[in-house]
């Protein structure tokens, strides 16, 4: 996989009966019960930032927080099974033979896990504070089957999408082709870490001081420009694998020490939270899990740098699950040059960030779409890379760290999560190019 354009550096988702369901469930075709039935694909929209129009998705309930017993909520009906979402287990992007299946209570959760082995399934992670189980199944019905024996206890079950750090575009990118025909095709590389452009030259050895700035990518590993800084390491993948260089190149971008590749927000502490394996995969179930354990172990912002395209429930409540906490998330708005945001930068709420070249053009291979915040330098960017290697990278990914250095530097100033946004929104330098392309401009650093 070529990630995010990088070069070594010389030197450095209910039928009415249960035979029905079984049907409707392995045709992959998703319904929800709420009173009249309709297919799930039509109900309401929850303003996904996705594309020139607001798309028609399932609409995630939410009544006394992601990890509360839901309440009387909005939709919800007493009657078993009533107001249960179904995804298609077949959609485009999501793994086979995997599910995410969510309870409307911990107990029913745990209910579950005590019996997934007799019912067929294999349970490979568990998110109590969302209430969702990711499981191995072998045969669809065997789904319906247990809805049908505990309907009250499930709120919800869908795909579980892959998700992946964005590469540049090579040929057919995977996803529904969306090609940006307006692209203004910036390539002019930075050939530095681009802060000037940002406003964020100078000393900035306190920039960042006590703010925790989860990295879920990749893993972190060890680099000169990274001595110094405060790392804990937290790996969701144990797989015992080499770590992939991406997420060492995000943090000396968030908070590098070295002279020559430093970071915006050196003083700030990094939670490594590894959630991509070493080819860079990985999906919505451990993205989810990685954000709602930065969220625990007290970031205050997250950044991301995958994206997938599948609209997955689960990673909407963990972003929900972070937001309600006061936390920032800040997500690339992908490579793949379509006029469509990568989830999770298409949410509401979420800082997305797209790229530019140093001569302020939207870059070749920047994401447009409804919603994009803004941008940051991501054309030929320097960075740090495992085995103390420097490399020259270009992507969403680059202009996100970026971003999140900002971020941590503007909180260690004493600014709120909620003011940060609209300030940076008001801070940023016009560019050239419709929102869609350029957000409110180039990301700036207000003194």
């Amino acid at each position: 996989m070529k990630e995010s354009g990088m070069q070594t550096v010389p030197s450095r988702a209910l039928g009415l009966t249960v035979a029905l369901s079984v049907l409707l469930i392995a045709a992959g075709v998703a319904w929800r019960v709420a009173g009249g039935g309709r297919p799930l694909r039509e109900s309401v929209s929850v303003g996904w930032k996705h594309g020139g129009s607001r798309s028609m998705l399932p609409q995630a309930r939410s009544s006394g927080g992601p990890d509360g017993e839901r309440g009387g909520g909005s939709g919800k009906i007493g009657a078993a099974g009533a107001g249960l979402e179904l995804e298609p287990l077949d959609a485009p992007g999501a793994i086979p033979g995997e599910a995410l299946l969510t309870f409307r209570t911990a107990r029913a959760l745990e209910l579950f896990r005590e019996r997934a082995n007799r019912g067929g399934f294999t349970v490979l992670g568990v998110e109590p504070r969302l209430r969702t189980v990711r499981v191995r199944f072998g045969d669809p019905a065997s789904l319906a089957a247990d809805w049908a024996e505990h309907a009250e206890d499930y709120e919800r079950f869908g795909p579980n999408y892959l998700a992946r750090i964005p590469g540049l575009p090579v040929g057919e990118t995977g996803r529904e082709s969306r090609p940006d025909s307006a692209n203004e095709g910036g390539r002019r590389p930075f050939e530095s870490q681009g802060l000037e452009s940002i406003g964020a030259a100078g000393d900035r050895s306190r920039w960042g001081k006590g703010v925790t700035v989860a990295v879920v990518d990749s893993g972190i590993g060890s680099h000169p420009s990274l001595a110094g800084v405060e790392i804990r390491h937290i790996d969701l993948l144990r797989d015992g694998a080499e770590i992939n260089g991406h997420g060492t190149a995000m943090a000396s971008l968030i908070a590098g020490r070295d002279a020559g590749v430093g970071g915006v927000a050196p003083a700030a502490t990094l939670l490594d939270i590894r959630v991509a394996d070493a080819d860079g995969m990985s999906n919505t179930a451990l993205l989810a899990s990685g954000m709602v354990k930065a969220v625990d172990l007290g970031a205050r912002i997250i950044n991301i740098s995958l994206g997938t395209d599948g609209y997955s429930a689960m990673l909407v409540e963990a972003v929900r699950y972070a937001q309600a906490r006061n936390v920032v998330i800040v997500a690339a708005a992908g490579n793949e040059q379509q006029t469509v945001l990568a989830l999770p930068a298409a949410l509401p709420g979420v800082l997305s960030v797209g790229a530019v070249d140093a001569g302020g053009k939207q870059a070749w291979f920047s994401n447009s779409g409804e919603g994009l915040t803004l941008v940051a330098p991501g054309v030929g960017i320097v960075s740090g890379y495992t085995g103390g290697r420097l490399v020259i990278g270009s992507g969403t990914s680059q202009a996100t760290a970026l971003a999140s250095g900002a971020v941590a530097s503007l909180m260690s100033r004493g600014y709120s999560a909620a003011a940060i946004v609209p300030l940076l929104v008001r801070a940023a330098k016009p560019l050239e190019g419709p929102r869609a392309a350029v957000g409110a401009g180039l990301l700036q650093l207000p003194r």
